[in-house]
């Protein structure tokens, strides 16, 4: 009995060995370090009522990501959001690749925001900006914040 107690033992152990060893092969590395940009604020009038900074990164070689952190600075039932529209050089010119917006917050959230690269294009650039959705109003929206990388 104690020496199937001991084999149970050694398996978890080699179970726990070989699944740490899995994963230290199968993690891909960490990509070098986005661009940051912000913070931005949306305001009405001269006060900030939503905020947002983060970074925009050439992700694995695959995607071009805005990582956004974004605030309701008022929470008065307006939510907070963010818009990214993408762009990417070929041949020397800027082509639009669509926009994305985030899920709105009435406090904090954060996410990404992204567009697959494309493999004609040397450069992909994102322009970003927060906003605090009014329903049928025209939405209150920061400046943009631009930022690209080359690839």
């Amino acid at each position: 009995m104690a020496r199937a107690g001991f084999r149970s033992g050694l398996t978890a152990s080699a179970m726990v060995a070989a699944s740490l060893l899995a994963s230290m092969v199968v993690t891909p590395g960490a990509n070098a370090a986005g661009k940051l940009w912000g913070p931005i604020y949306a305001k009405s009038g001269q006060t900030a009522i939503g905020s947002a900074d983060g970074d925009f990164a050439n992700n694995g070689g695959v995607y071009a990501t805005v990582g956004a952190n974004w605030r309701d600075l008022r929470n008065d039932g307006m939510p907070t959001f963010v818009r990214v529209e993408f762009f990417f050089l070929v041949e020397g010119k800027w082509e639009s690749a669509g926009s994305s917006e985030s899920a709105r917050t009435h406090t904090h959230a954060s996410g990404p925001l992204s567009r697959r690269l494309r493999h004609e294009a040397t450069a992909a650039r994102a322009a970003i900006h927060v906003c605090v959705d009014r329903n049928i109003l025209p939405d209150f929206c920061s400046r943009d914040a631009i930022v690209s990388f080359n690839y």
